[in-house]
């Protein structure tokens, strides 16, 4: 190799780097999509489940229906649809974590939803996996180590600031993939085997 191409490869890193600053910006961009979606379709489910005779029930036929008029749609089945009711239910007054609901990925939102206690403590988690980058086993260890109670007995400090979220952990996320529609080839599991 010439001198000159032995010293440019140095400044070729600067493509590398382009390349990942584009696939990041493009994942939180999935990503905050996808929970928009999540927050939309929750908001039209709760209202519909209130204005319903039958309630909650409605969202059994709602699912039906997915299933049938657009069967490839995957992650709206009854389970899915009543997580995103319940995500917007659980977040539409919360102006604390408004500005964070599209830095974290779903998986996380939902293991937040389902272990925490309080609204308090919903706040504290969601700030907590944005500012730390949690992945969702990450972020599933400090909820079962009951970190939230042992952070405020130690110290009584406020909930971390915010920060953006790390978009190498939102990438693994199952439901971005689904959200995606990519071919099976494209699977979580394929992608943290090849990440790790």
């Amino acid at each position: 190799m010439s001198k000159e191409l032995i010293s440019n490869i140095k400044d070729f890193a600067a493509v590398i780097s382009i390349i990942e600053n584009a696939r990041g910006r493009a994942l939180k961009a999935v990503n905050a999509e996808l929970i928009r979606m999540y927050w939309e379709v929750g908001e039209y489910l709760s209202e519909l489940c209130m204005e319903s005779s039958f309630g909650d029930k409605i969202i059994d036929e709602v699912a039906k229906y997915i299933a049938n008029t657009a069967p490839t749609i995957k992650g709206f089945n009854r389970r899915g649809l009543y997580r995103m009711k319940q995500f917007y239910e659980t977040y539409r007054d919360d102006e604390f974590v408004s500005a964070l609901l599209t830095q974290i990925s779903w998986t996380n939102h939902l293991l937040i939803m389902s272990k925490s206690g309080s609204r308090e403590e919903r706040d504290f988690y969601v700030a907590l996996a944005a500012k730390e980058h949690y992945s969702s086993r990450e972020l599933e260890r400090q909820l079962d180590s009951a970190y939230y109670e042992r952070y405020m007995l130690s110290s009584g400090k406020q909930p971390p600031e915010l920060v953006p979220q790390n978009v190498r952990n939102s990438i693994l996320d199952t439901y971005v993939l689904e959200f995606l529609d990519l071919p099976e080839q494209y699977s979580g599991t394929k992608f943290q085997k090849s990440n790790n």
